[in-house]
């Protein structure tokens, strides 16, 4: 003989509202590992500095 169980309360909803909140933190997170990546390949703020050149005179 089969039982049928049937829980009462929606408990499938707090899955539902967790997994849009994990989904948006990861796409923030890809969003701002995009910006990071491109400005790293792209020199970044401060890119290094020139070759200092000295010349000496002899007197």
């Amino acid at each position: 003989m089969a039982v049928e169980i049937i829980k009462e309360g929606g408990n499938g909803g707090g899955n539902a509202v967790m997994g849009f909140i994990l989904g948006a933190v990861l796409l923030a997170v890809a969003v701002v590992g995009f910006f990071m990546w491109d400005n790293y390949k792209s020199g970044g703020a401060h890119p290094a500095p020139a070759a200092v050149h000295v010349t000496v005179k002899g007197q």
